[in-house]
């Protein structure tokens, strides 16, 4: 069985941190960037499952990354956890699923996984 890949685009290191470690304690291979543009940038590296989105950051915001993100062919089929705290405004990324900031880990942790069921 391959590693599951989730790539998370979060600017707030300690949220980053904590995904991250939750993440790896359920089995995924995880990737971290600190915003929209360092995302593109990872996205020929690796090749996620899914991405845990984060909307408001500086440098390129989840908008900006999404927008630019379905140009490419080979990234535009990726499903997307939003999680913000702005539901309203996320309403305008067609995400797979949102999650609501602050945070709980589980409900986080269920959206996921339904993404990786086999």
């Amino acid at each position: 069985m391959t590693q599951k890949e989730v790539l998370i685009v979060e600017d707030d290191a300690n949220i980053r941190e904590v995904l991250k470690l939750a993440l790896d304690f359920e089995g995924y291979k995880v990737a971290l960037a600190t915003n929209g543009k360092e995302a593109l940038e990872t996205l020929p590296k690796i090749n996620p499952g899914l991405i845990i989105l984060d909307l408001m950051m500086p440098v390129m915001n989840g908008w900006e990354f999404v927008e630019e993100m379905k140009k490419h062919e080979e990234y535009k089929n990726i499903p997307i956890v939003v999680v913000s705290a702005y539901s309203e405004r996320a309403k305008a990324i067609k995400c797979t699923e949102f999650v609501q900031k602050p945070l709980e880990l589980e409900i986080l942790l269920q959206a996921v996984s339904k993404h990786f069921k086999e």
